[in-house]
C-alpha cells in the first residue's frame, strides 16, 4: 500500500474512532510511525485528508448508481442496493457522526456533500422509477409522493449514524438494525407481491 493510501486508511480509522476534532495531523503521523513532514508531503491540512476520504465515498455511490442500468431490478436488488449504500456510509461514519459540525467548520466539504446528496437523490428517484416499472413498487398515489419518500430517506440517511452513536448501538449490528428500519420505510410503497416477499424474509 502506498504511503498516501496508508495515511487515508489510518486517518479514516482514527476519525471513526475518536471523531475529527480529536485527530490532528500529528496524531495520524504518530499512529503510522512517520514524521509529520512526511505526512505533510501528501496532505498539508487535515481538511485535505477529509476531502480525499469524501471522494472515496462518492466513488462508491457512483458505482452503486451505475448498477441501476446494468442489473435486473427486483426485490433483492432493492435490499442489496440500499444496504450497500448504508455500509459505505458506515465505513466513512466520521462524516455523519459529527455531521452538523463537519458541515459548519468545513465549507468546502459542505459544498461537496451537497453534490453527494444530489447523487443520492437522483439515484433514489431513478431506482423508484425502475422499481415501479419492474413491479417491485407501486405507482404513486398522488403527484410528488415519491419525492416525499426521497426527502424522508435523506433525513434518515443524514442522521441514522449519529443516532446509533448517541445511543451506543453495537458497531457489529448497527447497519443491520438501521437497514431494516429503512426497508420498513419502503413497505407501504411495495406492491403486494413485494410485501409478501418482505414478510417471508422476516420469518
Amino acid at each position: 500500500m502506498k504511503t498516501r493510501d496508508k495515511i487515508l486508511q489510518t486517518a479514516l480509522n482514527l476519525f471513526n474512532t475518536y471523531g475529527v476534532p480529536n485527530v490532528t495531523l500529528r496524531r495520524i503521523a504518530s499512529e503510522m510511525f512517520i514524521s509529520q513532514g512526511n505526512l505533510n508531503y501528501h496532505f498539508k491540512h487535515r481538511e485535505d485528508i477529509i476531502e480525499a476520504l469524501y471522494f472515496q465515498l462518492l466513488e462508491v455511490f457512483n458505482e452503486e448508481k451505475g448498477k441501476l442500468d446494468t442489473e435486473e431490478i427486483n426485490f433483492q436488488f432493492v435490499l442489496d442496493s440500499t444496504r450497500a449504500g448504508m455500509e459505505a456510509l458506515f465505513r466513512y461514519r466520521f462524516l455523519m457522526i459529527d455531521f452538523n459540525q463537519n458541515m459548519r467548520e468545513n465549507p468546502k466539504l459542505h459544498e461537496h456533500f451537497k453534490q453527494l446528496e444530489e447523487v443520492r437523490r437522483t439515484t433514489y428517484l431513478h431506482s423508484f422509477d425502475l422499481a415501479i416499472k419492474s413491479g417491485v413498487m407501486r405507482a404513486p398515489a398522488f403527484e410528488g409522493e415519491y419525492d416525499g419518500l426521497n426527502e424522508r430517506i435523506r433525513v434518515f440517511s443524514d442522521y441514522w449514524i449519529a443516532s446509533a452513536e448517541v445511543y451506543g448501538e453495537p458497531v457489529e449490528t448497527t447497519v443491520d438494525k438501521y437497514h431494516n428500519l429503512l426497508v420498513e420505510m419502503f413497505f407501504p410503497y411495495f406492491t403486494k407481491d413485494s410485501q409478501r416477499e418482505f414478510l417471508l424474509k422476516r420469518l
